[in-house]
C-alpha cells in the first residue's frame, strides 16, 4: 500500500511540476520542516523554482508550512513539510475531473460527423464547417472525406469504464461462464 501511495504521489508531483517537483517531494519525504533555501541547495534547483513548486504543492493540499520569525533579523522563515493525509481525496477529485472531461469528449465525438483530408496536422471539420469550405481542406485544398473516429470513440469508452471502476461508480464486468470453464 505504501509503495502504491508513493507512486501516486510521484505521478501527482510530475503533473504539478515535472521532474523538479519529484525532486522536491523526495527531499520533503526525507526531511520534514525544511526551508525552501535548504531544498534548493539539496536538489540543485533554483530557489525561485523550488518556491513555485512548493506553492503549487500547497495549493493542491500536498504541502504545508509553518512561518517562524527570526528575532534578530525580523525576517520570516518558512519551514515546509509534505502533507499526504488528503492524497486519496486529491486523487479522487483529479480522476473525477478527468472522467468529466472524457465524457464531454465522447459526447463531442459521437454527436458530430467529422470530415478530414487525411493529412497529419490538418483539421477535422464538422459537417457544417466542411460545407463552408465546400468539402475542401482549408490548408491543402484536397477533398475532405468522412473521418472514421471509431477508434477514438472506443478508446474514450474504455478509459471512461476504467475510471468509473477505479472510482467505484461501476462494477467490474463479470467474466463469462465460457471463459471460466476453459480455465
Amino acid at each position: 500500500m505504501a509503495r502504491r501511495k508513493n507512486k501516486e504521489l510521484i505521478e501527482l508531483a510530475r503533473d504539478i511540476g515535472g521532474d523538479e517537483a519529484i525532486e522536491v517531494i523526495k527531499v520533503l519525504e526525507k526531511k520534514p520542516d525544511i526551508t525552501d533555501d535548504e531544498i534548493a541547495e539539496e536538489t540543485g534547483i533554483r530557489v525561485n523554482t523550488v518556491r513555485k513548486i512548493l506553492y503549487a504543492l500547497y495549493d493542491e493540499g500536498l504541502a504545508d508550512f509553518k512561518r517562524i520569525r527570526d528575532k534578530e533579523t525580523g525576517w520570516y522563515y518558512y519551514y515546509w513539510r509534505l502533507e499526504t493525509k488528503k492524497l486519496p481525496e486529491i486523487l479522487r477529485a483529479k480522476k473525477m475531473a478527468e472522467l468529466k472531461k472524457l465524457k464531454e469528449m465522447l459526447e463531442e465525438e459521437t454527436s458530430e460527423i467529422y470530415y478530414w483530408c487525411g493529412k497529419e496536422g490538418h483539421p477535422k471539420l464538422t459537417f457544417d464547417e466542411a460545407m463552408e469550405y465546400e468539402f475542401q481542406c482549408p490548408i491543402c485544398g484536397e477533398m475532405l472525406m468522412q473521418y472514421d473516429n471509431t477508434e477514438i470513440v472506443e478508446e474514450l469508452k474504455k478509459r471512461i469504464e476504467e475510471l468509473e471502476i477505479e472510482l467505484g461508480l461501476r462494477k467490474k464486468p463479470k467474466k463469462s461462464a465460457s471463459k471460466k470453464k476453459s480455465k
